[in-house]
């Protein structure tokens, strides 16, 4: 299961897709979706993946930032990947990390090595102290309890 898209604002997307005046129908099929998708984005029923998000900004000719709103001081990893409109495999392809390792740095787990802070720097087009300071904010976050089971 794929954890919520920190920031998302599906209204901004509904907002913005009727301003340039182009139906669901249309911009699902230009970022490869179906229409039943887009129109569960705008009513939260569900949320895009980075990759589909950064293809519907760019459909819409506005920046990726205001349909992903977190505030710098508060910006994960996770969320810059997110505003960079790429996915965790995106990001391994470029990088040449796992997957597997992306995901423990992005929820702050372990120590950060140089060498993967200045993968994800390089990357994602920022700084080496934004990638530190990013892993921190995750490092430290408030503990989430675990899911219920029956």
């Amino acid at each position: 299961m794929r954890l919520p898209l920190n920031g998302f604002q599906p209204k901004a997307l509904e907002k913005a897709r009727t301003a340039a005046k182009i139906s669901r129908g249309d911009l699902s099929r230009a970022i490869g979706v179906d229409p039943t998708t887009v129109h569960n984005w705008e009513t939260e029923r569900s949320q895009p993946s980075p990759d589909h998000l950064a293809r519907a900004a760019e459909q819409l000719g506005i920046p990726l930032d205001q349909l992903i709103v977190v505030p710098e001081k508060n910006r994960t990893i996770a969320d810059l990947r997110n505003l960079a409109g790429m996915t965790q495999k995106d990001i391994a392809g470029s990088t040449g990390l796992s997957t597997t390792t992306i995901g423990r740095i992005e929820r702050g787990e372990g120590t950060l090595a140089d060498r993967h802070a200045t993968a994800l720097g390089e990357a994602l087009h920022v700084e080496i102290q934004t990638i530190r300071a990013a892993f921190i904010r995750a490092r430290t976050r408030p503990l989430r309890p675990l899911p219920k089971t029956s």
